[in-house]
């Protein structure tokens, strides 16, 4: 048993230590592959210059690959700056090198190193000549890295042999601007918001369960992972800040393959899933299944208010607790079926189920401008929710013998059921009166979406795209009250709230692009037309309906300094409509002292985005920047207002005028196989206003900065280290609290790379976290500072098995519907 242990590098503290493992003593960066069983062979250090033959230029950046022989590539790296090339090759074997760039017709030099003395081997000046000649086919699967179109920046998993043993979430910390922090949590450069499609659709699976379905994937049935930075116009959400788009393999091999996980956390939560994926003939499926058990433990906040509009409770003190409990299950099952070789039909189902358990009890004292208690209470309340979602899609592709050329028409049907119960009860200790409320809200939505795209790429040069997507909403919402009088229940007639919504959006989008050698353009136009239809039945019916119509341009023009180097800069206007929880009026006054409801006469947003930005990928470093001005002038926006009760009232109104200008940038270095470093940075100034003549108004400077190191400490096991630190965010009355967390994360990999074990650890320097959220305006000032437990440890163990060479073939366009504003809450509608 010991013997086993150290062979798969359990015992690794002498490796810690070990200079074998110092950066300096790896050669080179290049991915290496050597063949089950290969025979060990001595090695030689190569080197070269590959160059333009008619100009004689260094060619940076272009990708060397090596063949032993006959068989498949044993090494691939790039050039550096000025087109050289090191690595340690076998001798006395025969070698082939290949040397593809973008524009470049692929070069092949085949040579063999005899038994020498020799420390290096020179290749001398590799000429490679410009443009691309259709005779050599047989070189064309040799792609680089790293590719940057004008509206996103695509890395092949193909043409990177460490896909072979890897799942899709390792691959990631390689993939220009996305980072994984040792929690597997995902940040598109240094956001948290953006967007994540497989093969251009949406999934609930994804979305509910990220990081999961991504650990059960295995990278070699992926082909690119495309990074959209600035959305096109035939995506409609406004609140993306950006698209994670999975390309899968068209794997045509039969077998079967699938995985097991499980993870557990010092609170006592646990969870585990399940995937199982195989191929027969023209038929493929895939099925998937998750569950998870949360605790948390005891969270602590405190409140100050000072109310300006009343000398009986001009300030307030409040302190609470809560704790909070909950399940989950998701179930996934896509399949499809290859009618021939150019039509395809593909069928995903997935749902969700969740349940909750919420805690807290308040004390709050109020005094008045003299600073002598006036009112005491305490506050307990309970709240019990559900809730899920079910989904499915249909989609019939239709391709031609052209490449790419493709023609979908889909249906996608989407159920969103919840509930909750919830009960408070104040118990008077000084100037007020007990009080005991009952709430029950059910609530539906409901979307079926219809959508046809059509993409042609018309010449190298000329490429069109264009679509019309119809979608249908439907959300209700029945609410009941009940209070506690003469020790029973009574059911609150006339506090009925119920809400039943309907809208209707017709959109057609049409997209160009334009190609040159370097220079590039796309621009496209989408005209939306939207019709609400809403009934709020209390003690009266009120109705309300509203049409929009939206003209929503994009355009984007892209420049290659150098074949690693491009400048963009884009425009796109984009619009976000308000969710159920922005609209349902539905009173909220579970804390009688603080209540919240919606605002059904909302309109969506309108954004206009400029951007300019400058990156630079290279083997070893990549740097992105990007400066961006936003413009939002009908922001819908929290307002909250008090009266002389000391009654704080929220809702929400389209009022806000806002300006940001911000400075992103993303950096990682490759120092070695072993180690590199990443960073996300960006920088904004927000000034926001209800108005020229409002005095609600804010401004201020936000800073946001992100770090992480992975260190292959030893074969097959990794270290990962990582810390970001957020400032507050400006609100149109105050600002958000601080956020600040480190984490460490140590894994290793068993068993030919399919038994994986992690065991990682967030914030271990602070057992507690505090922060605070100020808000402000004329009538009033607020604090609210809480302090949450912080530090965590978390264990997991996954396991692959089967054959790692089948994926479910899907189309390449569907429906992916992602316009709906994201944030808010719930409590407006439960």
């Amino acid at each position: 048993m010991k013997k086993s242990l150290v062979r798969h590098g359990f015992v690794f503290l002498p490796l810690l230590v070990s200079p074998s493992l110092g950066v300096a003593q790896t050669p080179t960066s290049a991915v290496s592959v050597t063949p089950s069983g290969a025979e060990s062979k001595p090695l030689i250090r190569v080197t070269g210059q590959v160059i333009e033959k008619s100009s004689e230029q260094s060619l940076p950046y272009a990708t060397i690959s090596v063949k032993e022989g006959a068989e498949k590539v044993i090494k691939r790296l790039a050039t550096d700056d000025f087109g050289k090339f090191e690595v340690e090759l076998p001798i006395e074997t025969d070698l082939t090198v290949i040397v593809t760039s973008v524009g470049f017709t692929p070069y092949e030099k085949t040579f063999r190193i005899g038994n020498t003395d020799k420390k290096t081997y020179a290749l001398g000046k590799l000429k490679v000549q410009e443009g691309v000649e259709l005779k050599e086919v047989t070189v064309s699967t040799f792609k680089p890295l790293v590719k940057n179109d004008p509206d996103k920046i695509t890395y092949n998993m193909e043409a990177d042999p460490e896909a072979q043993s890897n799942n899709v979430l390792e691959m990631l910390r390689k993939v220009p601007l996305l980072t994984v922090d040792s929690d597997e949590n995902i940040r598109l450069n240094g956001q948290s918001n953006f967007k994540v499609l497989m093969n251009g659709k949406s999934s609930s699976m994804l979305n509910g369960s990220l990081k999961e379905v991504l650990k059960s994937i295995p990278a070699n049935t992926i082909k690119d992972i495309e990074v959209i930075t600035n959305p096109s116009s035939k995506y409609e959400a406004e609140g993306v800040g950006g698209i994670i788009n999975i390309i899968t393999t068209k794997n045509k091999l039969n077998g079967v393959f699938g995985s097991v996980g499980a993870n557990v956390d010092e609170f006592g939560g646990f969870g585990g899933n399940l995937f199982l994926s195989s191929k027969i003939d023209k038929f493929s499926f895939s099925g998937r299944y998750f569950g998870n058990r949360y605790k948390r433990p005891s969270n602590t906040s405190e409140s100050y208010k000072e109310n300006f509009v009343s000398e009986e409770y001009r300030y307030m003190e409040s302190a609470s607790s809560s704790r909070y409990d909950g399940q989950s299950h998701g179930l996934s099952v896509e399949s499809s079926y290859e009618i021939d070789s150019l039509n395809l039909l593909t069928l995903s189902f997935w749902g969700h189920l969740r349940d909750s358990k919420s805690k807290s009890s308040a004390h709050t004292e109020e005094f008045d401008i003299e600073k002598e208690l006036s009112r005491s209470y305490t506050n307990d309340y309970i709240s019990k929710s559900n809730g899920g979602s079910v989904s499915g899609n249909l989609d019939y592709q239709r391709t031609f013998k052209k490449p790419d050329k493709s023609f979908t028409v889909s249906y996608k049907i989407d159920c969103n059921p919840s509930g909750s119960n919830s009960e408070n009860n104040i118990t008077t200790l000084l100037n007020y009166y007990d009080y005991r409320q009952k709430s029950k809200n059910d609530a539906m939505g409901q979307e079926h979406t219809i959508q046809m795209d059509y993409y042609d790429p018309l010449t190298k040069n000329h490429q069109v795209e264009g679509g019309v997507k119809y979608i249908l909403r439907k959300n209700t919402s029945d609410s009941d009250i009940y209070l506690w009088e003469e020790n029973q229940w009574v059911y609150q007639e006339n506090r009925v709230n119920d809400l039943d919504y309907t809208q209707h959006i017709l959109g057609l989008y049409g997209g160009y692009v334009y190609k040159m050698k370097k220079f590039s353009t796309k621009a496209g136009l989408r005209l939306e037309s939207t019709w609400n239809d809403g009934v709020f039945t209390s003690t009266t019916e009120t109705r309300f309906d509203n049409n929009l119509f939206n003209v929503v341009p994009y355009v984007t023009l892209s420049y290659k300094l150098k074949p690693t180097q491009t400048v963009k800069v884009s425009y796109t206007q984009r619009l976000s409509r308000p969710g159920i929880w922005y609209l349902n009026p539905y009173v909220n006054d579970v804390d009688p002292f603080n209540i919240r409801y919606g605002n059904p006469n909302l309109v969506s947003e309108i954004s206009h985005a400029f951007n300019a930005g400058y990156s630079y990928f290279s083997p070893k470093y990549n740097v992105n920047a990007g400066l961006t001005y936003n413009l939002l002038n009908n922001g819908i926006e929290s307002v909250s207002t008090i009266n002389s009760e000391g009654v704080t009232t929220s809702t929400y109104e389209n009022i806000g005028h806002r300006q940001s200008v911000g400075l992103n940038l993303y950096g990682s270095a490759q120092f070695s196989k072993k180690l590199s470093l990443y960073t996300n940075m960006n920088g904004s100034y927000v000034d926001i206003s209800a108005g020229e003549d409002s005095k609600l108004k804010n401004s201020g400077f936000s800073l946001n900065g992100y770090m992480g190191l992975r260190w292959v400490a030893w074969e097959n096991g990794s270290i990962n280290l990582n810390g970001g630190l957020y400032s507050p965010s400006v609100l149109l009355q105050g600002k958000s609290a601080l956020f600040y967390y480190t984490s460490m994360g140590i894994s290793h990999q068993m068993l030919k790379k399919k038994l994986s074990l992690s065991l990682s650890v967030s914030d271990p320097f602070w057992k507690y976290k505090t922060g605070s959220t100020t808000l402000e305006d004329e009538s009033f000032y607020s604090k609210s500072t809480y302090r949450n437990r912080a530090r965590s440890i978390r264990f997991s163990v996954s396991y692959r098995f089967g054959k790692m060479n089948i994926q479910v073939k899907k189309a390449k366009r569907g429906i992916n519907n992602d316009d709906v504003k994201s944030g808010g809450s719930s409590n407006s509608g439960e």
